[in-house]
């Protein structure tokens, strides 16, 4: 009967043992998190939320994957390596710029009269911004070299307009003698 006994008493400290270890062990494979559990092993929890993947964590106010992103400035960012700031933005320096604080697509921007523009098809004259490439001032305003003239400080529509006296002519069209424009092709008599 002794040995009964005894034999009972340890089928029943093996089966508490048993049991106990089975709940421990389920317990370290799920832990809770928020609402839910999660398994540790494989997963993790950031904020009350369970996410797939070990490396989860803080950035700032958001959860993010560290195998994936980077916290810059307190925001997750896709990558590797934090970029530089523009503004409130971040901006890539490799293929673009930042001008006044604003993240642009392209290498070449300037500031034109407190505007940016782009360089690679826009000029800037006279603090104003023109379309494509030639734009030189005249005067007060200014011209296309490509298409225009300037003389004595006026913008002429069509190119070679020259100086005669007080006022301007083109030679195409037009002659100087002693210092007058006159209207067609005439030899000057001195």
């Amino acid at each position: 009967m002794q040995r009964f006994y005894i034999l009972t008493i340890g089928l029943v400290i093996l089966g508490v043992l048993g049991f106990t270890a089975a709940a421990i062990g389920a317990n370290t494979t799920s832990l809770p998190c928020g609402d839910g559990f999660y398994d540790p092993s494989k997963q993790s929890c950031c904020q009350g939320q369970v996410y797939d993947g070990l490396r989860w964590g803080m950035c700032k106010d958001s959860c993010y994957n560290m195998e994936k992103q980077v916290c810059c400035n307190g925001v997750p960012f896709n990558g590797t390596r934090c970029l530089p700031t523009c503004g409130d933005s971040f901006y890539n320096p490799t293929n673009q710029s930042c001008c006044q604080g604003e993240p642009k697509d392209g290498l070449l921007w300037g500031v034109c009269g407190g505007v940016c523009y782009d360089l690679t098809c826009e000029t800037c004259c006279n603090n104003q911004i023109y379309p494509g490439s030639g734009w030189q001032k005249c005067g007060d305003s200014c011209y296309n070299v490509n298409n225009q003239s300037c003389c004595l400080g006026e913008v002429y529509d069509g190119k070679g307009y020259t100086k005669c006296g007080d006022s301007c002519y083109n030679p195409k069209t037009e002659s100087c003698c002693k210092g007058r424009v006159i209207e067609g092709k005439v030899e000057c008599v001195y």
